[in-house]
């Protein structure tokens, strides 16, 4: 059983309001969101991905949201709305309600660089995670199909993948997708950019598309 794929947002805002999780497209790849305030949620997330504990998740949210989930300087603020569209992941300190996500007392906010990721931040009151469609250590994908390869929908209950308690049905734990939102088949590129601004100077955690002199050039 195959997640069903979707352009219409009512339907991926369902699907996160549920706890569920929504691939949805970036300017680089196809990420995996589901609200970054439900610990269930979360955990679905960390399973569906095979990701270790110990790894966090980069978020993205509307600009609306920020005052109550960042903890953002003037200088980070200024650059994140002229960075806009831009495939940029800056580390920032979080608020409370967002600190079961950091490391090393920052987080990762991946800057909104696609259409219907926009639509899908703006259509929900929560942070929502970013992190790439894959398997850990897999390839990210790069369309609708190749999610669907890698996430081949709901785990048959009858595997005996939980021990030896075979659920009734789908429970916070499953292997699922709620939907994918399609973007098409997005252009090979590089990642995002992985930078930080440190004692007002730009640190690049890790190159990408985006370029250090550009970055510099909006500070």
């Amino acid at each position: 059983m195959y997640a069903s794929i979707t352009k219409d947002i009512s339907i991926a805002q369902c699907t996160i309001n549920n706890g569920r999780i929504v691939a949805f497209p970036t300017g680089t790849t196809y990420g995996l969101a589901v609200d970054a305030l439900q610990g269930h949620s979360l955990q679905r997330l960390r399973n569906l991905k095979q990701r270790p504990e110990e790894k966090t998740f980069t978020v993205f949210l509307k600009e609306s949201l920020y005052s109550t989930f960042l903890d953002l300087t003037e200088k980070e603020l200024s650059l994140i709305k002229k960075m806009k569209n831009q495939s940029l992941t800056l580390l920032i300190k979080p608020k409370p309600p967002l600190e079961h996500l950091q490391k090393e007392n920052h987080i990762g906010l991946r800057i909104v660089d696609h259409p219907l990721m926009q639509q899908l931040a703006e259509s929900v009151d929560v942070p929502l995670t970013a992190t790439s469609a894959n398997i850990s250590n897999a390839q990210p994908c790069l369309s609708a199909a190749c999610i669907q390869k890698q996430f081949p929908g709901l785990l048959d209950p009858k595997e005996k993948a939980y021990g030896d308690i075979e659920p009734a049905g789908p429970t916070t734990y499953d292997l699922s997708l709620g939907c994918i939102l399609d973007g098409g088949n997005l252009p090979e590129t590089q990642p995002s950019t992985i930078a930080k601004i440190s004692n007002g100077n730009i640190e690049i955690i890790r190159p990408g598309s985006v370029s250090k002199e550009v970055i510099i050039s909006q500070l």
